[in-house]
């Protein structure tokens, strides 16, 4: 049976990460992409080994949240209070040939902030199956352990952490306030926002500079959800979650 780990935290100030590749223009997401939530959670599991990134039999280097990766069923966030983001504009004065010259450029670099009182919720998916070496308890302890999203400017500080045992249904229809992929929709009501992220059910965590994207929705209210297909949910106490 499936197990759920619900997280809900709020930033200390800002959040900071990053588009990959990036260029002069550090452009950010404006909602935390999967696979920085999913390296969030693993770094308090993996804490006690003290590596972040390991070497296989193939002399490749692999990072330490790929093991965390491949025991999940579903991630999906929940944007409360809504963000913004903000980027500053930039001056830049010159002496060229003696001949004074000044232009201005926008947004080299933005932040996400938020409003009053905005939080994020995460919800983990596991394979039960998979967690042969950890417990809910050794999950529940590395959820009250995350401690950034990503970037080293992104502190987050833990505010709540529920588990259960869950299941999975098959549905054509349904109602959510998490992110879900674009691309399995047929229709949806409700506002809400998209951007392109890495697919973390295909990709490994680490260097993404090649790695295939998909389009994620982060619904900004209640999203009425109509599939091309049926697709599988998890029916909670706050709502549901699409899982694939």
């Amino acid at each position: 049976m499936p197990v759920l780990i619900l997280i809900t935290f709020k930033p200390h100030g800002i959040i900071a990460l990053r588009v990959s590749p990036q260029s002069k223009m550090r452009i950010s997401f404006k909602h935390p992409p999967l696979t920085s939530l999913i390296g969030a959670l693993a770094y308090p599991l993996f804490s006690e080994d003290r590596y972040e990134t390991l070497i296989d039999k193939d002399r490749k280097i692999r990072s330490k949240a790929d093991e965390l990766r491949k025991m999940l069923i579903g991630v999906s966030i929940h944007t409360i209070n809504g963000s913004i983001m903000y980027g500053p504009l930039f001056r830049i004065n010159r002496l060229y040939h003696k001949v004074a010259e000044s232009a201005i450029t926008s947004l080299p670099l933005t932040v996400i902030y938020g409003n009053e009182n905005y939080e994020y919720q995460v919800a983990y998916i596991f394979d039960e199956q998979k967690l042969e070496n950890y417990s809910i308890r050794d999950l529940e302890r590395a959820a009250w352990g995350v401690s950034r999203i990503g970037s080293r400017e992104s502190v987050v500080y833990v505010e709540s952490v529920k588990s259960a045992k869950i299941e999975l249904l098959r549905t054509n229809i349904a109602e959510t306030f998490f992110s879900f992929p674009y691309d399995m929709t047929k229709s949806i009501q409700g506002r809400y926002d998209i951007e392109q992220v890495v697919d973390w059910k295909t990709t490994e965590i680490g260097d993404y500079s090649r790695s295939p994207r998909i389009r994620l929705v982060y619904p900004l209210e209640r999203n009425v959800v109509e599939g091309l297909y049926d697709f599988e949910v998890a029916k909670v106490e706050f709502g549901c979650i699409i899982v694939s």
